[in-house]
């Protein structure tokens, strides 16, 4: 990790006018000067966050030191960081409850509830960014999306639609395997995306977060028999045992399935929205191109309902610090970059605004609009983005693909793991 000042000179100064209006009241002493603001961010951000910190800078005057965290462990080197007692003056960081609540939110975040973006994002603080009805992240980037990708001249040679539901998985797999393809890419190699075909089917079932929340407060047992988790553990490994995924999809990694969706060596891949960068990589940065081959379409377990969840990059935590300024110059750093900034980031990331007082930009790719189509269409967040403990999920659907646990077994094991973890984050119902 290495610390890096955006800015080399630095005027030091109070923040605008224009900022304070946000954060002050008729009455308040004047705004302590701060020179810099130490941020904890993931090295994976894009140029748009890059240069939405030097924005801040430019207006306040005041410095964001960036302390690079590396991506490739971005989870285990925050939390080892953070649990020492360091503390940021800003956090970058994923808003989902699970990991909130590693984070001791009511003891070591501020409470950003009364700021004028939450009211501007409609349902989302509804789902994440919150706990025990008090927001504590801002979230300004587009979530992602779960779904399938598919090759759509392999489908229509064989006289296919897109798929909706698992059902239309199992029919089209038989269709497909004597096409000669792989009907379905599945990625063992790179472990993380065995999980999704799972949680893809038991999204219809988490209407409104209900399945989630009914878990995350022990109401109701992932194990249950005839319950939406098990019966999709049982859907996937239906799926691995009529072969409908590729011959090596142990060892697989997402990188080459989505090389292969774009190839037309497999039609289809289970993977998220975010994927779009590396996939558009093979179609040489043509994104018209790229949407010619390939879709994007929800599935679950009987009906079209995307998954969705708010990912780390450009979700912001204000830790408690001590230093009462610099909890309120992070504070307006929140409202910049949720306000006056925001329009200005959402047309330089290209991205879908979540905050209402921005506008879509244009020139989206047709994929692009599949991935927003999905999500504005019928879409529940990932049942699991907020349960404590369910970070082990992947090495146990890595398992149940290689044949080394039931769907029982993976069952039994997150029921213990979740269990553990909430009841060491003091859960309410554990």
């Amino acid at each position: 990790m290495k610390t890096r000042p955006l800015l080399a000179a630095l005027a030091v100064g109070a923040l605008s006018a224009g900022l304070l209006a946000g954060c002050s009241s008729p009455g308040d002493a004047p705004a302590e000067k701060v020179a810099s603001l130490t941020l904890w961010h993931n090295s994976a951000d894009s140029p748009a966050l890059l240069q939405l910190y030097k924005d801040f800078e430019k207006e306040s005057g005041i410095a964001i030191e960036l302390v690079d965290i590396p991506s490739d462990s971005f989870e285990t080197t925050t939390l080892t960081k953070f649990a020492t007692g360091d503390r940021p003056d800003l956090l970058e960081y994923h808003p989902n409850i699970s990991a909130m609540l590693t984070l001791n939110p009511e003891q070591n975040m501020q409470d950003l509830s009364g700021m004028d973006f939450v009211k501007a994002s409609g349902d989302t603080y509804k789902s994440s960014g919150a706990y025990k009805d008090k927001v504590y992240a801002a979230i300004l980037g587009f979530p992602s999306v779960f779904g399938v990708f598919y090759n759509k001249k392999v489908l229509d040679e064989n006289g296919l639609q897109p798929p909706k539901s698992f059902d239309d998985l199992r029919t089209m797999c038989t269709a497909l395997k004597s096409a000669k393809v792989a009907p379905i890419w599945e990625s063992g190699g790179s472990a993380w995306p065995t999980q999704i075909l799972p949680l893809l089917y038991v999204s219809e079932a988490n209407d409104g977060g209900d399945y989630g929340w009914k878990v995350a407060s022990n109401e109701t047992p992932l194990n249950e028999s005839g319950g939406a988790f098990v019966e999709g553990l049982d859907a996937y490994k239906g799926l691995a045992a009529d072969g409908c995924f590729n011959a090596n999809a142990t060892s697989a990694t997402f990188e080459d399935g989505l090389r292969a969706v774009y190839d037309g060596t497999a039609a289809m891949t289970a993977l998220h929205s975010d994927t779009y960068a590396a996939l558009l990589g093979y179609a040489e940065g043509d994104g018209a191109a790229l949407s010619e081959k390939v879709g994007f379409v929800p599935v679950s377990a009987r009906s079209a309902v995307a998954a969705y969840a708010s990912g780390p990059l450009g979700t912001y935590y204000a830790p408690k610090t001590g230093d009462k300024a610099k909890e309120a110059a992070a504070r307006d750093f929140i409202a910049f970059a949720t306000g006056k900034g925001y329009q200005k980031f959402i047309d330089e990331a290209k991205a879908f605004p979540v905050i209402s007082t921005a506008k879509t930009p244009e020139g989206f790719s047709g994929l692009q609009l599949d991935f927003q189509a999905a999500y504005t269409g019928k879409a529940n967040i990932a049942f699991n983005s907020n349960i404590a403990g369910f970070g082990g999920f992947a090495a146990e659907t890595t398992k149940l693909l290689a044949g080394q646990a039931t769907p029982a077994q993976v069952a039994d094991s997150m029921v213990a793991q979740v269990e553990q973890a909430s009841k060491a984050a003091g859960v309410a119902g554990w």
